[in-house]
């Protein structure tokens, strides 16, 4: 039974046990360190090239031959060792992604100056130095920067990539005499040259991992304002001033709301949030300290075409790196086993911080759906801890996902709301001053936190981060009131593995302000003392981590004051009535019921909710016979939600709303409704005449609609939009938006467009997914046919989950053989979480699709009978 479950648990990682137990972490040697980096580099943006010189001093600490540090698609061309008379042998393992220097003679311990002049790959995709190009009146411009997480420093210079080798960078680049160039540091010096080129060196930076060193360059503008000593800026290309003042406001508010939080003065004299033209299948903003990079769509609002959604989007994103540069920069993780700590953290202050500021948004209602991306992974096999062992770069890709980032939000949030949020900051605060410039495992978190907290929390967080899965708490009724049981949650058999838990819970008696507080597991039920008729609502305000089933009458009882719970509740008691429908733990109906009571008075990202769920059942339902009655149903839901929002905002609505109008327009279009088709075509045909009638948001919503229902008349207009628009935000959007169409025909001509250069490189893989939402199987088949060219625009972070995620959202009986025989040939079997998750997928969806939705069926069936 011990090996069943021990193997059960690393299959569930996408390891086998055989595997796991002779696998070993790649990492350098420990015997030769660096102490600081001289780094000079001469980008040649027009052929893609770059030389650089890197000088490295370096601590040997012991004598040896060898040096072993990281170096990919790099050339050296010379390389020395102060105090050594010749030239070391040099060693390239591309597997491992090092090169070895082996020496005549032992090279002494003690101080060392470590010469390599080398050239090297500009990309065109986010990895290394890469390159931008972009449309402008006058023509086309490239634009360069860098990407070094997780490990791809070692594509921009020779050195020790690893995240708990801290050390000292001056950078120094050439570049042309008009061009801006940036980094982590302002501007030390500038020296003109000869040939129209100038040759700027930054400041030394602070001691940091390698993978938070930038560098960009281009015909680029700045903007900023001093906040508390700090130069903050925003960065853009020319003629995008005005686009960067939302972000550069957005981050005048946080960095003094951070400076407090974290009471540790933001340690750099500058912080520039810098914009490039382009997108990535992998990211959208990175914490470089001091030098943060974001595509555009996550940074810049363009007034005109901009919604309501995007400027809390770039909120929200500039939130989560500005808390990076403490909470990753400043202390960072020792190893990627622990890359939650980062992401976790931040994912979590993004909310945090951006509720103070604007708590009309109600982001902690809008962050239970960030919990569920997480849940729908976790209770599912190919799920992982929070905490996971990471033995190669390629396993570090796969970390970067909802487990990391939403799972590890809800978590921090979960122990936030157990401890009291006063212990909590000082935890965090004693944390950062005790581990400033340095590396930090989970526990140093946690042993932080235990001497600030007023109750013992160490054994709730190795619960929630050192093992997979949901945990289940069973109401149920009994002669005094009501008893909680835990047990785990999963939606397949191969993920129901017996796992306890310390679950924080908290119930309140609906209409008494009786509230109890206490730990559930699995070996200590709770009973909570009650009137036989009292309404409980178990994790009350959802800040737990866990699904809640309710004995049938219970859930009738608290159904029948649905209406009366909080909006989280009403969300909460939605999501979980849903899931555990989909499990066959609750009939599906409980959730369609629930449904049926859905009003316009209810809050709007309820109701968001509920259309998206609605419109993901219909997608279950493509191609089933009850997929016209479910769409019937659904409508009825939907219609008067639609009739209250209409298309255009009203004076003093919720903010909210918006965003719940483009969920409802969204899911009446996908069923076909003909009366918001029809009205998306005729506001299309106005906007044609002039683009000035419609609003950010209503643009948006029109688009999208035309796009998905367009005939080649409106689908060649829209390409027309897109080849013909200097705006990069909107280029994107359209090419993307390409890619909706319903019609197979049009389909492929999307399909098309990425094997061709009218569309700048770094957008046609976006083309691709666009495509997948309605054919998976031709998205996926098209990458098989075309893997080479698709991946030379991916960046290689992206190449090992691209194609499983497209497949993912297949009917198809034969997609989980295609997928692996896809994988078998494709992808290393060390890298196969993304497509163990994607079977997962797949499994569930035909498990629904031929037990949970015949039974839903059933029920609407008798419903209209």
């Amino acid at each position: 039974m011990k090996f069943f479950l021990t193997a059960a648990f690393l299959l569930s990682l996408g390891i086998s046990p055989a595997l796991a137990a002779t696998q070993q972490r790649i990492v350098l040697p420990t015997n030769v360190v660096p102490t600081h980096y001289d780094i000079a580099v001469v980008p040649d943006a027009g052929h893609l090239t770059f030389t650089g010189t890197a000088k490295i001093a370096v601590t040997v600490k012991q004598p040896t031959r060898t040096i072993v540090f990281n170096a990919a698609n790099l050339h050296f061309n010379r390389v020395s060792l102060s105090g050594e008379p010749s030239a070391p042998k040099v060693d390239f393992n591309t597997a491992e992604e090092t090169a070895t220097l082996t020496f005549a003679q032992p090279v002494a311990a003690g101080y060392h100056v470590l010469t390599i002049a080398y050239n090297g790959t500009i990309f065109q995709h986010a990895a290394g130095l890469f390159a931008l190009d972009y449309d402008t009146a006058h023509g086309k411009k490239r634009a360069l920067f860098t990407q070094f997480e997780n490990s791809d420093a070692r594509r921009f210079m020779p050195c020790w990539d690893e995240p708990g080798i801290k050390t000292t960078y001056t950078l120094t680049a050439t570049v042309p005499e008009g061009d801006m160039a940036l980094s982590n540091m302002p501007i030390a010096t500038t020296e003109k040259l000869e040939g129209g080129l100038k040759r700027v060196q930054f400041q030394t930076t602070p001691k940091m991992s390698s993978y938070l060193l930038f560098f960009g360059t281009g015909d680029l503008q700045r903007i900023s304002k001093k906040v508390d000593g700090v130069d903050l800026g925003v960065v853009v290309k020319r003629g995008d001033t005005a686009k960067g003042e939302y972000a550069l406001d957005a981050a005048a508010h946080l960095l003094p709301y951070y400076e407090r939080y974290f009471d540790y003065k933001y340690p750099l004299p500058k912080l520039d949030l810098i914009a490039g033209p382009g997108q990535s299948q992998f990211f959208s903003a990175m914490e470089n300290w001091g030098a943060i990079f974001f595509f555009e769509p996550a940074l810049l609002i363009d007034p005109k075409i901009s919604t309501e959604a995007d400027k809390r989007r770039v909120y929200v994103v500039v939130a989560h790196e500005m808390a990076h540069q403490w909470f990753g920069d400043l202390v960072t993780m020792a190893w990627w086993d622990d890359l939650w700590l980062n992401e976790g953290f931040a994912s979590w202050m993004e909310n945090k911080a951006t509720d103070h500021f604007h708590p009309e948004w109600k982001l902690w209602l809008a962050a239970q759906n960030d919990k569920e991306a997480a849940m729908h992974i976790d209770q599912r096999a190919g799920t992982h801890p929070i905490i996971q062992p990471i033995y190669d770069v390629l396993q570090a890709n796969e970390a970067f996902d909802d487990i990391t980032y939403s799972k590890g939000m809800a978590v921090i949030r979960m122990l936030e709301n157990y401890v009291g949020e006063a212990p909590f900051r000082a935890g965090v605060r004693a944390y950062l001053k005790a581990h400033a410039y340095g590396n930090a495992v989970t526990d140093d978190l946690w042993y932080a936190l235990d001497k600030t907290a007023p109750v013992p929390m160490t054994a709730i967080a190795h619960d929630f981060t050192r093992q997979a899965g949901v945990p289940l708490i069973r109401v149920t009724p009994d002669a005094g009131g009501i008893t909680l049981t835990q047990s785990r949650f999963a939606d397949d058999d191969t993920a129901k593995i017996p796992t306890s838990w310390h679950v924080p819970v908290i119930e309140n008696t609906l209409g008494t302000g009786e509230i109890w507080r206490g730990v559930v597991s699995r070996a200590v039920p709770q009973t909570i003392a009650m009137a036989k008729d009292a309404v409980p609502v178990v994790n009350a305000g959802q800040a737990g981590y866990f699904r809640t089933l309710y004995a049938p009458a219970l859930f009738t009882r608290l159904a029948y004051h649905f209406t009366r719970l909080s909006p989280e509740d009403q969300l909460g008691l939605l999501n979980d009535s849903a899931a555990l429908g989909y499990a066959g733990d609750a009939p599906l109906s409980d959730f369609l019921a629930l449904a049926r009571q859905a009003s316009p008075q209810m809050q709007p990202l309820v109701l968001l909710t509920l259309a998206n769920r609605l419109a993901g059942l219909d997608r279950l339902y493509r191609g089933l016979p009850g997929q016209d009655a479910f769409r019937r149903f659904a409508q009825a839901i939907l219609d008067p939600l639609y009739a209250s929002t209409g298309w255009t905002a009203k004076a003093g609505e919720d903010q909210n709303v918006a965003l719940l109008r483009t969920a409802l327009l969204s899911a009446l279009s996908q069923m076909n409704d003909p009366a918001v088709i029809a009205e998306a075509r005729k506001q299309f045909a106005q906007f044609e005449k002039d683009p000035a009638s419609l609003s950010g948001d209503q643009r948006r919503n029109v688009l999208a609609i035309v796009a998905t229902h367009a005939d080649s008349k409106a689908w060649n207009a829209l390409r027309t939009m897109a080849r013909t628009t200097h705006n990069s935000l909107e280029k994107r959007e359209l090419y993307t938006l390409l890619g909706r169409a319903h019609d197979p025909a049009l389909a492929q001509s999307a399909l098309a467009i990425a094997l061709t250069n009218e569309a700048p490189t770094t957008f046609r893989p976006a083309i691709i997914a666009s495509v997948s939402r309605h054919f998976p199987d031709s998205a996926f088949d098209f990458v098989q046919t075309h893997l080479d060219a698709v991946n030379a625009a991916l960046e290689p972070d992206s190449r090992n989950s691209f194609a499983p995620d497209l497949i993912a959202g297949s009917v198809a009986a034969d997609a989980p053989a295609r997928l692996e025989a896809f994988a078998e040939k494709h992808i290393p079997a060390s890298a196969r979480g993304d497509v163990i998750k994607a079977e997962a997928t797949l499994a569930f969806t035909r498990r629904i699709r031929a037990q949970r939705l015949p039974e839903a069926s059933q029920w609407l069936a008798q419903r209209h009978n």
